[in-house]
């Protein structure tokens, strides 16, 4: 037995049959495709709404049938998981590179990527977590990446170049926050001016400046814009490839990925969503 040999690097799809899932799978396959990675097809019947045994066993076996023949010669394993939805997703992403997930799902995981079970595998998985929505411009040739000087946003606009030297796409790094008015100083009663776009400009170039020497091949543009975050990113995503996010924000992103805005990115953008931590 040959112990030398590279375990295959798997990117993990979480799979229940519906239309978002099939979505999911299909993303997941033409990423495999062109990094030479192998999946991992899981179907997860859920403990709490089903009886442990044979029967939930062949249910998960039902959901996956015909899963590998529409694959083509990919390197493709399927499991078939009883058990907490979100416990096992996590569980199973341990061992992945890239987990994908579809924007929604049906039957028991119903609730796969809507509300708390999203949000979880989100905040929690120890790989970078694309979920799969629909996308408003197929054409795009854009990686939108939201930017606040975090470390995560770096991670995020890390991992949008490396795939962007893969495919041949713009890295669009775009810094956007929430503007107020200026506000008085209860000690000076002077009034404070809110930051200008100059001040922005500079943390986005701060930004970019290293990507565009570790990814000198990358067309990276910047966009500084003086709207809060969500519709920012959310009308951004309308022509884009992909949506790249941090799963922690700072400043002027901050919160990004805890909470309402989160929600509102996943649910409401019109591309597939990537986290990167």
């Amino acid at each position: 037995m040959d112990t030398t040999r590279t375990p295959t690097r798997r990117i993990l799809v979480a799979y229940d049959g519906s239309e978002d899932a099939e979505l999911a799978l299909r993303w997941a396959a033409e990423e495999a495709r062109s990094t030479g990675r192998g999946l991992h097809v899981v179907a997860v019947d859920d403990a709490v709404t089903s009886p442990w045994g044979t029967e939930a066993v062949h249910r998960g076996e039902k959901v996956l049938a015909g899963v590998e023949d529409s694959l083509g010669d990919l390197d493709v394993v399927l499991e078939t998981r009883i058990g907490n939805v979100t416990g096992e997703v996590l569980r199973a992403a341990v061992s992945a590179d890239l987990v994908v997930l579809g924007s929604r799902g049906h039957g028991r995981a119903e609730d796969l990527l809507v509300g708390s079970v999203s949000q979880h595998v989100v905040r929690h998985s120890p790989r970078p977590v694309v979920v799969v929505r629909p996308t408003h411009a197929p054409d795009s040739r854009r990686i939108v990446v939201g930017v606040d000087g975090s470390v995560t946003s770096s991670a995020a606009l890390d991992w949008a170049c490396a795939r962007a030297e893969r495919t041949g796409e713009t890295v669009v790094a775009l810094h956007a926050w929430r503007t107020r008015a200026p506000s008085t100083d209860v000690w000076s009663a002077k009034a404070r001016a809110p930051e200008g776009l100059a001040h922005r400009e500079v943390l986005l170039a701060e930004s970019v400046a290293g990507m565009r020497v570790d990814h000198p091949d990358v067309a990276i543009e910047q966009e500084a814009i003086p709207v809060a975050p969500v519709p920012c990113l959310v009308d951004a995503s309308r022509n884009a490839s992909l949506l790249v996010v941090g799963s922690h924000g700072l400043g002027f992103f901050g919160g990004l990925l805890l909470g309402s805005v989160s929600q509102a990115v996943l649910q409401r953008a019109k591309c597939p969503v990537a986290v990167v931590r």
